[in-house]
């Protein structure tokens, strides 16, 4: 097994590490790279204007970075009155590392699992503020905005697709005999799949690769991939854990 991490830095690096140590050969594709957010340098007025009792949701790690960044330079703390949900379990620990916030976390790593919160299920005069990178899925929003939930969405960061590196990437991983992909987000699996030379696509759908959601999952069937495995996380540790299983096993997907 080789396999290509395609992720930002530094958890692409540190799961790289991590498979090398473990023996399995594994190269770094850290494809997005990202920078301060539009909306950035109005996050602590933004907080400080929501009523009490508001929900504030981050959608990655990244997101709580570029937050937690601005607030201490401001000097200022996540107030204690509001209610805070990570979508995932990374998200939830940066958020608790770097801003000693408690978030809640849904069952699933995805808008629908967060949809099944508590914390939604009140929705009379709720605000809902979602930290995010430029773009994004809106599936959480729309659905609580159409239950009278009052949403906004705040660019706390954004995203810059290296695609000009793929071409000399792809003659790269296809010498080394790259197999296997993990792919941690459907933008990035998009991204690839559309960016990628129409002679490597079909070498790209026969490799195998791992997701971490069920809707990355389905996403990828609609790319034309058919070796799957889906690990319903995110983190390093799962997906370490995922390949050194698959690794000693041989591969198999989950469908």
């Amino acid at each position: 097994m080789t396999v290509v991490v395609v992720r930002p830095a530094p958890a692409c690096y540190e799961l790289v590490d991590s498979l090398n140590h473990a023996g399995i050969k594994a190269l770094p594709a850290p494809l997005l790279s990202f920078s301060a957010g539009a909306d950035l340098p109005t996050l602590s007025d933004t907080l400080n204007a929501l009523p009490s009792g508001s929900v504030v949701v981050a959608v990655s790690p990244r997101a709580i970075e570029y937050a937690q960044a601005h607030l201490t330079e401001q000097n200022t703390p996540w107030r204690k009155d509001l209610h805070f949900v990570a979508v995932g379990e990374k998200t939830a620990n940066t958020w608790q590392a770097l801003g000693q916030v408690d978030a809640i976390q849904p069952p699933t790593e995805d808008s629908e699992g967060m949809l099944t919160l508590p914390v939604f299920s009140k929705v009379d005069a709720l605000n809902v503020l979602i930290l995010r990178g430029n773009g994004g899925r809106t599936l959480l929003g729309d659905n609580l905005a159409e239950n009278g939930v009052k949403v906004r969405y705040f660019e706390a960061y954004q995203r810059h697709w290296n695609a000009d590196a793929l071409s000399s990437l792809t003659t790269q991983w296809r010498k080394e005999h790259v197999d296997t992909f993990v792919i941690t987000s459907g933008e990035q699996l998009s991204l690839l799949c559309q960016t990628i030379s129409e002679c490597d696509q079909q070498w790209l759908k026969e490799c195998h690769i791992l997701v971490p959601s069920k809707r990355i999952y389905n996403q990828a069937i609609g790319f034309g991939f058919s070796a799957i495995n889906c690990v319903n996380s995110a983190s390093n540790q799962s997906l370490l854990r995922a390949l050194y299983e698959m690794n000693n096993s041989g591969h198999s997907d989950d469908r």
